[in-house]
């Protein structure tokens, strides 16, 4: 792993025990979980809040995924991933009034 100093700015290679690659790895995603949590504001075509907020659940979702694996959870036994599509209702709402107006 490449790691900058500080000072320098250089990189540097750092050898990792597989323990803190470990531990950086699930802190590193439990940071996206806390991040991915927070509601953002919706905003208008200007660019004005509209009052509504939106959470980033499929990143929430895929990121307790990988926590759960991280953390020996979850196991993939058969070698296949898992598939899971996460559908906007508001899309399906634009796309439903967009039929109708045809």
């Amino acid at each position: 792993m490449l790691k900058k100093t500080q000072k320098t700015g250089a990189t540097r290679k750092k050898n990792f025990s597989a323990e803190e690659m470990s531990d950086y790895l699930i802190d590193t995603v439990r940071e996206v979980i806390e991040v991915a949590r927070r509601p953002v504001p919706v905003l208008d075509k200007n660019g004005a809040p509209t009052g509504a907020v939106e959470y980033q659940s499929a990143t929430v979702l895929k990121a307790c995924e990988l926590m759960a694996k991280l953390m020996g959870s979850i196991k993939e036994t058969d070698g296949k991933g898992v598939s899971v599509q996460i559908v906007s209702y508001r899309d399906a709402e634009k796309d439903e009034s967009a039929a109708k107006t045809l």
